[in-house]
């Protein structure tokens, strides 16, 4: 599916330099590196939020696949999911293959969390105040989150596998930090894109030469409302 660009009028480039040992010797290249903005928006030209972007690499020579130090895709580690006034919160999560996903219960109450398709199949108990499980999530692709208990209860996580991805803010727009430059393919997603896969995609090379606004023409289907009209305490020996 094709997606219309404009260009705004900021230029986000950050011209910094990365060291690169090669072959274990002496010898040091140098390679640019860029912080890119981007900004979604729909047909109409509203902003597009929580929308997963990133950014797979087109020639992996050269790409480490991992970036040092205790972010990895401009979020903090450990990445947490956390089951929250009977919620996933967050709602979305995007990860990179092979990191670890902590699952929280921030309720007073038990959740018995799953997920029964796709790359990571799983089902968990969560007993009340703060029990925590951790997992490794070492497979791509889309995860669908369910409660046995609640049955309103959604969340999505995405697994990819580069370390150059985030989530739109409430006004589109998402900061992809310490880019190499290079081509890649900008895939957008979200579980509730009517396209092929969730994802519309194309082409782009880096730097860009200004911070760069995507008009995506797919529709988007209606959120699941995560609440229940008609809410129950269940057995305390569940």
């Amino acid at each position: 599916m094709k997606v219309s660009v404009e260009v705004d009028v900021i230029n986000r480039r950050v011209g910094l330099l990365f060291g690169v040992l090669f072959l274990g010797s002496s010898v040091m290249a140098s390679f640019g590196v860029s912080a890119e903005t981007i900004r979604l928006v729909d047909s109409t030209g509203e902003a597009m939020k929580n929308m997963v972007v990133y950014l797979q690499p087109k020639h992996l020579v050269g790409f480490h696949a991992e970036r040092a130090g205790e972010r990895v895709g401009n979020q903090a580690l450990p990445l947490e999911v956390l089951q929250k006034n009977k919620q996933f919160s967050p709602y979305i999560t995007v990860m990179q293959q092979g990191h670890e996903l902590r699952f929280v219960n921030d309720d007073d109450i038990t959740h018995h969390i799953y997920a029964a398709a796709g790359p990571k199949r799983f089902s968990l108990k969560l007993r009340k105040d703060k029990v925590t499980k951790t997992m490794v999530f070492d497979r791509v692709g889309h995860v669908s989150m369910g409660c046995n208990v609640h049955d309103w209860m959604s969340g999505h996580l995405l697994v990819v596998d580069t370390p150059y991805f985030g989530l739109t803010d409430d006004t589109g727009w998402v900061n992809l930090d310490s880019v190499p430059d290079a081509d890649y393919t900008l895939v957008i997603w979200h579980p509730q894109l009517l396209s092929q896969d969730n994802t519309v995609s194309q082409e782009v090379t880096l730097p860009l030469p200004q911070a760069l606004t995507i008009t995506v023409s797919a529709a988007m289907g209606d959120i699941p409302y995560q609440k229940s009209l008609d809410d129950f305490e269940f057995l305390e020996g569940y």
